[in-house]
């Protein structure tokens, strides 16, 4: 029998936690504020890196740090003066509203190219980048201290459960953002033994296959149980982040819940201590990873968990960036007056650029459900027609078929005898 992959969020309490931060309610902190400029505060939108920034939140707010986030439809305010620090999440954050006397701290996670390219890339105090080929490609542009911070995992959410029970399936979470993905060729042609069970955004606009068993994207706060229930996690690294091997969150995750991830990029993984990851290029390779023994892939779980725990979690992470927090804030201290006005034009065009987007995805939005109400009435309406027809239809036939019974000899004859049989009652 197929193994069933659960999707039951995570306790209240710990969920609960997360959200509050994401809303603003732990900002307050002996130490000072930190901010995150993220895409969103939305956790039910599933943006990456808003469970990156509220991870690390999480851990600085134990060592004293009032956290919280600074969402993309915010970006065009004034950063609030209490804020001590302002790290970015994004590269197409304009920081030209973050107050002179706030540090600037830019976390290159992904899109390293763009990051080194920003023309306002000195105004930032400090630079953590996830990889060590990052840290020198940015470390070339760029003459402030820059530091190996990769992303980490959260090992409060992400845990094993022995006494749950573990299938032998493999799924992923990859998620499609209309931009297609190298893993999407991958399983169009593979066949395992059991279908991957494929958890994706906008999962109605991915193509089925034999080899999958597509899904829509589940709660952040449901992936643990799903990467507890599974043996396998199929991993996808977009290429701008394979190129400087700044490696997902998924890769830390599942292996602290002791799934083993199978992933289509090794640059990057020896630095972190899980060189042994398996690696798949094709669907064959794919095949072959998930094909490993049960007894090989417990004990490689085993010891490559036993090195996230160690050294990726949120708090180990904390510990590391809190000197860099520090510095960061005794740098600008003192340092007084507005940001270049250069940089305040830029964040100002980039808002209105952002606003005109919006507009045009409401615009876009409005015509896109015009045109399906358009097709709703449409099918409607020819739904009636057929009906409408067919009614007809079978109306005529009932009328030639009454036409035709009326001048048949055997009418005509029944007829006859019961105008006959009537008058006889009459008399």
């Amino acid at each position: 029998m197929t193994a069933v992959i659960p999707t039951t969020p995570i306790p209240a309490p710990l969920r609960d936690e997360y959200v509050a931060i994401a809303a603003g309610e732990h900002a307050t902190g002996p130490r000072g504020t930190v901010r995150f400029a993220v895409s969103t505060a939305d956790p039910d939108e599933g943006k990456g890196d808003l469970f990156v920034a509220l991870g690390l939140a999480r851990a600085l707010r134990e060592q004293g740090w009032g956290v919280a986030v600074w969402p993309l439809e915010r970006w065009g305010e004034s950063v609030p003066d209490d804020t001590v620090v302002v790290v970015s999440m994004i590269e197409s954050f304009v920081p030209g509203h973050v107050p002179t006397g706030t540090a600037l701290v830019a976390w290159v996670r992904n899109w390293t190219e763009r990051w080194a390219a920003l023309p306002y890339l000195d105004e930032f105090d400090a630079v953590w980048a996830s990889s060590p080929l990052a840290a020198e490609a940015v470390s070339a542009q760029y003459d402030g201290p820059v530091e190996v911070v990769p992303i980490g995992v959260d090992t409060d959410l992400f845990t094993t459960a022995p006494d749950e029970p573990r299938s032998d399936r493999a799924v992923t979470t990859v998620n499609f953002w209309g931009v297609r993905r190298h893993v999407q060729d991958v399983l169009a042609e593979v066949a395992p033994a059991e279908p991957i069970v494929w958890f994706a955004a906008n999962v109605d606009h991915v193509e089925a296959s034999a080899g999958v068993e597509l899904r829509p994207m589940v709660s952040y706060f449901a992936l643990p149980q799903v990467y507890r229930a599974a043996a396998f996690v199929v991993d996808d690294v977009i290429a701008p982040a394979a190129a400087y091997g700044t490696l997902n969150s998924r890769l830390y995750e599942s292996l602290a819940a002791g799934a083993l991830p199978v992933t289509d990029c090794a640059t990057g993984l020896d630095a972190l201590g899980l060189a042994d990851v398996p690696v798949f290029e094709d669907a064959a390779g794919l095949e072959r990873a998930l094909a490993m023994p049960a007894a090989d892939r417990t004990a490689l779980v085993e010891r490559l968990r036993a090195v996230v725990v160690e050294r990726h979690t949120f708090r180990a992470r904390a510990e590391q960036v809190g000197p860099s927090l520090v510095a960061a804030v005794s740098r600008v201290a003192g340092r007084t007056g507005a940001r270049s006005a250069f940089l305040r034009w830029a964040t100002e065009q980039r808002e209105a650029l952002r606003r005109a987007e919006h507009d045009r995805d409401v615009h876009l939005a409005g015509v896109h459900d015009i045109n399906e109400r358009l097709i709703a009435s449409e099918r409607k309406v020819g739904e009636y027609d057929t009906a409408r027809r067919a009614a007809e239809a079978e109306r005529d036939q009932i009328a030639a078929r009454f036409d035709g019974l009326t001048r048949s000899p055997e009418y005509r004859l029944l007829h006859g005898a019961g105008r006959v049989a009537r008058r006889a009652l009459r008399r």
